[in-house]
């Protein structure tokens, strides 16, 4: 068994697990051993039949199942709707400390701001949305998640776009409606130390989403805000010191 605990880095929307390759590196150098497990469905082309009637229960029991197949509890590490897929594996007991990273909401806090409608409200005015695979396009994805990145980074970055579930984003977005569903989160479930992240420039997870998430942990929950840095912190401008931010605090949690 290895001296460190391993990570698991778990993605978000429209992207597949290599969106961690630039920033699982210095996590490596630091002895971890990194796994970035892709979704279930998440791939480039044409969407799979079921990706649009996929819940977040069924993200959770596939990372569950990945997690079981470890020789120790890990460290995990999740980005936007992998934030709140973080969550609710810590609160199952499967994790050692978990870093929340631009952290989409659970189920109280309200999670939609207005900075988040101009690239969501297409998809979210779909008729049957909620049972239909989506995938924002470059105009919407440049806007919300890419802002902060180079017109040639961006544009990478959007042709490595896919599909996502209509029904995991509804069940994020239409929360509040929904007692016991699948965004719910047991906040008391154990007191795993948790770190949360937040982009000060971030437009469709604002800082004060992020905020009032940790807040709802209490001491347990230390929170940080960058204020130069969207939602892709992983691969915006200054993302080395943010990920050597988040070693330093593994080290004093582990």
């Amino acid at each position: 068994m290895s001296a460190l605990p391993p990570i698991v880095m778990i993605h978000g929307m429209w992207c597949v697990g290599e969106i961690w390759s630039s920033y699982r590196l210095p996590f490596e150098a630091a002895g971890y051993t990194v796994h970035t497990p892709t979704l279930r469905h998440h791939a480039l082309g044409a969407p799979h039949p079921e990706l649009g009637t996929t819940s977040l229960r069924d993200y959770v029991d596939d990372l569950a199942a990945f997690i079981a197949t470890l020789p120790e509890r890990p460290i995990l590490i999740g980005h936007s709707m992998g934030g709140l897929l973080t969550q609710l594996l810590v609160a199952k007991g499967l994790a050692k400390v978990a870093i929340l990273i631009c952290s989409a909401a659970p189920r109280g806090v309200f999670p939609v701001r207005l900075s988040m409608l101009p690239a969501t409200t297409r998809i979210f005015s779909t008729p049957g949305f909620w049972k239909k695979p989506n995938k924002l396009n470059a105009r919407e994805a440049r806007y919300a998640v890419f802002n902060e990145l180079s017109e040639s980074d961006a544009a990478i970055r959007i042709a490595d776009l896919v599909h996502e579930s209509g029904r995991a984003a509804a069940e994020i977005v239409f929360a509040m409606f929904q007692k016991n569903g699948a965004a719910t989160v047991d906040f008391n479930a154990n007191k795993t130390p948790l770190l949360s992240i937040a982009g000060g420039r971030d437009r469709i997870v604002p800082s004060s989403v992020c905020r009032k998430n940790a807040a709802l942990y209490g001491e347990r929950c230390d929170y940080r805000e960058y204020p130069n840095n969207a939602h892709l912190i992983l691969d915006e401008d200054g993302w080395e010191r943010v990920a050597e931010d988040c070693i330093a605090w593994l080290k004093a949690k582990t």
